[in-house]
């Protein structure tokens, strides 16, 4: 027996059942997401790691490597709060309802999006700004 997933409603707005189909069209929304503006901290981490690699392999020089890192960055920064919010709190939703389908087990919806500043000065780049995941402790 598979569980609907109900996004709920308002005063304005009515809840709103979600068929299977709806719900994978948002996982595929939510992933899109997650790849296009790098919302992971996986996906930034890897970045940064390549381009300190590129200069260490002599396919870029840390100028370069400096320019590209700062680009993706500015690109992530552009993310509206609320597009970011939006996406948490959709990510969030399709987690509980997987759960309570059976689809995974423990994840950690105590994560948050949030812009920090890059501990780490990769391939010569000094105060970019990239979107992190942060933890919130209780």
């Amino acid at each position: 027996m598979t569980k609907m997933m109900i996004l709920t409603g308002d005063n304005n707005i009515p809840a709103l059942p979600m068929t299977d189909a709806q719900v994978n069209h948002l996982r595929r929304l939510l992933a899109w997401l997650r790849c296009e503006y790098m919302l992971d901290e996986h996906m930034q981490r890897g970045f940064m790691e390549g381009a300190a690699q590129s200069v260490q392999h002599g396919a870029a020089t840390p100028e370069r490597a400096g320019e590209i890192l700062q680009q993706q960055a500015a690109k992530i920064n552009q993310v509206p709060a609320y597009v970011r919010q939006a996406h948490k709190m959709l990510s969030k939703a399709l987690l509980e309802h997987d759960r309570r389908s059976g689809v995974v087990d423990g994840c950690r919806p105590d994560e948050n999006l949030q812009a920090t500043p890059v501990s780490e000065e990769p391939a010569g780049v000094a105060g970019a700004m990239i979107s992190t995941r942060t933890r919130k402790e209780p």
